[in-house]
Formats: structure tokens, C-alpha cells, sequence
């Protein structure tokens, strides 16, 4: 009977051992690198503890003996590497960081820092977008404008640069058209719209003093519950046709429906010196002088971009100008100080974005900090809130990467919270 409790006990002792080697060798994916050391350490030394057994290398003595120095110095090199590697001594100003503290330069996705730039405003780097946009516009050529997400192509830049030029030519108007997946072609030329009761009576009324001789109930058949709005495309034709200038910007161009796209680019196409466009919805041609239209757009490029299309090389070919814009260091931290935030600290801030966009570049954030976000936090921290504390409830989750449970990556929001750490506690001036 004795033997038979020993022989169960063994028997259940092997499975705990592999449930309990299965649990860690799952929470290993999640483990920090010391605990991983660790972890590989110990299976190995078991491993050959238990060859050394079977084989009869050593006796059981020597061989728990050896196990015990072992596991004890696998737990002490472990605990001296968690300890030592969250202890690394800052550089100072005029220091080079090294390749492992650099974005980009690490086996860790979230231990990228903050790269030592400059006192100057020179350091930051130099946009000639808005230069090379206006050029295009003075020749009265159509320009495509891309770039990441929220680096203000259209309301920052686009549309100032012809607002600019719209306030020396105030016979040209500007139409922004805003751009989406469920726009269709139809969109553009005469949009449906819902049909309300009090519009269907007032047609009913006036088709019946036009047909006094038609019944009101045969009538009444002829209105459904929809009616039609001029699109915008149809109408900057139209009031091209009847000698108005104008330039239509599309936003977000590559959002559009295939048939929107095919619009578009049959719009764009001079014919005989003209743009035309043919209104399926109702049979009309429009057509205007090519100098009273200029095409501009907006999109976003690459396969980072949900809900996007490939735009097609003929309608790329309609725009003789393709200018790519980054995020404009300096244009941001002119736009913070014009929002209230002091100049030492609107610099500390751009310096912040530029760190996280090199580590999203390098694949070590899954998205970065955008224009957009930069002002809202801008926003924040002119009234008075405190930069790294309302960045963390503001920005830090959008830029993480995330489990298939929707957590954080915690090397990632250890990453960006030491760049805030080094940028707004150690005494960094910009």
C-alpha cells in the first residue's frame, strides 16, 4: 500500500510540475527579461539534475546540493539585473546617447528615450511645404498634399495657403468637399435627402394648380419619401459655367467610394480646354474653362490607414503637383505659444512629439503623436494643467500598442512616460 501512495504521489507530483511549467512558460510572454532569464535558468539546471539522476552521474545529494547553488545564483544574477537595468545614470546636455537608449535601437518596443537636441530654434527642423505649395497654386496647378495622420495638411496648411492667395484674388472662391467611404458618385451630383411632410404637401399644392384636372390622389403617387439636393461637385460646375472661379479641395481623397474616385476623375480631365461633367441623375453636361477650376486634395498614404484605397496612377497623373508634408516642428510650436503656453515650455512639448514620431517610425508605437493631439494638449497646459500628468489621461493610450484583450503594452507606456520624465523633471530647456 505504501508503495502504491508513493507511486500516486508521483504520478501527480509530475503533472502539477507540468501544469506549473505550462502556467509560467504562459506568463513568459508577458514577463520582464530578468524573470525570462530566470525561468530558462532554473528548467535547464532541473533538466540536467534529472538526467544526472537517471543516469547515475551523481548522487541525489550532490545533485540538490548543486541545484541549490545554482537556483540561488540564477535568483541573485536576476534580481541584480532587474535592479541595475532601472538604475541607468542620466546623460547630461552635452552627452551622446547611446545606441541602446536611442529610438529605433532596441529589442524592447517601449525603451526608446528622448534624443538630446539643442537650445536653438534652429535644432528644430525645417519645413518649405507651404513654400512649394504656394509655388504650385501661383502657376494655378492642381496639388495633391500627403502625410500622416493629423499633421493639419487641410486646415493648417492647404487652406491657408489659398486662403492667402484668395485674399489678393477675391474673385475665387474655395469649396472644400470633405470625403468619406459612403460617398458615392450620386453624392457629388445630386444627393438624396429625406423628403419631409410639409415639403411633399407644398409640391402636392403646386402640382395641383399646374394640373387642376388630375385627381389629388393620382397625383399625390408621383412624391416619395425622398428628394435631391445639388452635390457639391455639381455645384462648383455649375457656378464655373456661370463665370465663377473657384478651387475645390477634397479631403481625405482616398476615402471615397470606387464610383466617387471615377467621378472625380473623369471631372479632372481637360477636355478641348475644358472640364466637363456629365450629371448621370439627370443627362445635363457641364462644362467651364480650365482656368476657372483648380483641383486640390488631401489623403492620407500607406497601409497604416484603415478605410483608405490605393489612388490609381490616372488620377495621380491629374495632379501635376504631389507635395508630401510632415508634422511641422516649428509651426506647432508657434501654434502652442499662440494658444498661451510659455516658449521654454511649447518647445519641451514639440521636442516630446518629435521623440514619439521617430519611435513610431521605428516600429516601437503603434501610432504618432499627431498635430491635432499636440494642440489639445497645448490646450490643457495653457490653463494651467501639468504636462506630464494630463498627457497620461489625454494621449499616452492612443499611441500604445495593444493585446488581443485590449491592454496596454506596458513597455510602451514605460517608454513614453520615461520620455515625460526626462523632458518636464529633468531640467531639459529648448
Amino acid at each position: 500500500m505504501k508503495n502504491w501512495f508513493v507511486a500516486l504521489g508521483g504520478v501527480l507530483g509530475y503533472f502539477a510540475l507540468v501544469f506549473l511549467y505550462t502556467l509560467g512558460a504562459y506568463l513568459l510572454v508577458r514577463s520582464p527579461p530578468w524573470f525570462r532569464y530566470l525561468f530558462g535558468f532554473s528548467s535547464l539546471s532541473i533538466f540536467f539534475g534529472l538526467l544526472a539522476r537517471t543516469f547515475h552521474w551523481a548522487s541525489v545529494s550532490h545533485i540538490v546540493l548543486a541545484e541549490s547553488v545554482l537556483t540561488g545564483g540564477g535568483i541573485l544574477f536576476s534580481l541584480f539585473w532587474a535592479f541595475f537595468s532601472k538604475k541607468k545614470p542620466d546623460q547630461g546636455v552635452g552627452e551622446q546617447p547611446s545606441p541602446e537608449d536611442q529610438p529605433g535601437k532596441s529589442d524592447s518596443p517601449g525603451t526608446f528615450l528622448l534624443a538630446e537636441v539643442g537650445d536653438e530654434e534652429a535644432d528644430l527642423p525645417v519645413s518649405r511645404v507651404r513654400e512649394e505649395i504656394g509655388t504650385l497654386l501661383d502657376a494655378g496647378l492642381s496639388v495633391l498634399v500627403y502625410g500622416p495622420t493629423g499633421s493639419g495638411k487641410t486646415s493648417g496648411v492647404l487652406m491657408e495657403c489659398l486662403r492667402e492667395r484668395q485674399a489678393g484674388d477675391a474673385d475665387r472662391s474655395i469649396l472644400l468637399i470633405a470625403c468619406s467611404d459612403g460617398m458615392e458618385d450620386y453624392d457629388l451630383l445630386n444627393r438624396p435627402i429625406p423628403a419631409s411632410p410639409q415639403e411633399k404637401a407644398r409640391n402636392l399644392r403646386a402640382m395641383v394648380r399646374e394640373h387642376p384636372d388630375v385627381r389629388i390622389g393620382s397625383l399625390s403617387r408621383l412624391f416619395g419619401d425622398w428628394d435631391r439636393a445639388e452635390g457639391p461637385l455639381r455645384s462648383a460646375f455649375r457656378r464655373a459655367a456661370e463665370g465663377e472661379r473657384l478651387t475645390i479641395v477634397f479631403d481625405e481623397l482616398n476615402r471615397s467610394s470606387v464610383s466617387a474616385l471615377n467621378l472625380i476623375l473623369k471631372s479632372m480631365d481637360p477636355v478641348l480646354g475644358h472640364y466637363e461633367l456629365f450629371d448621370f441623375t439627370t443627362g445635363e453636361r457641364l462644362s467651364c474653362p480650365l482656368e476657372r477650376l483648380v483641383f486640390c486634395a488631401t489623403c492620407n498614404m500607406g497601409e497604416g490607414y484603415g478605410q483608405t484605397r490605393e489612388l490609381d496612377w490616372s488620377l495621380l497623373d491629374r495632379f501635376p503637383g504631389v507635395v508630401f508634408m510632415d508634422y511641422d516642428a516649428r509651426l506647432e510650436k508657434q501654434m502652442l505659444i499662440g494658444l498661451g503656453v510659455p516658449p521654454d515650455l511649447a518647445g519641451r512639448m514639440v521636442h516630446v512629439a518629435l521623440a514619439l514620431r521617430e519611435a513610431h517610425r521605428t516600429g516601437n508605437l503603434a501610432a504618432p503623436l499627431s498635430t491635432r493631439h499636440l494642440k489639445n494638449w497645448g490646450r490643457l497646459v495653457a490653463d494651467g494643467a501639468d504636462p506630464e500628468t494630463i498627457a497620461s489621461c489625454l494621449w499616452v493610450n492612443r499611441l500604445v500598442t495593444h493585446d488581443r484583450l485590449g491592454f496596454p503594452d506596458k513597455d510602451q507606456v514605460h517608454g513614453i512616460r520615461e520620455v515625460l520624465g526626462r523632458t518636464f523633471r529633468g531640467g531639459r530647456k529648448s
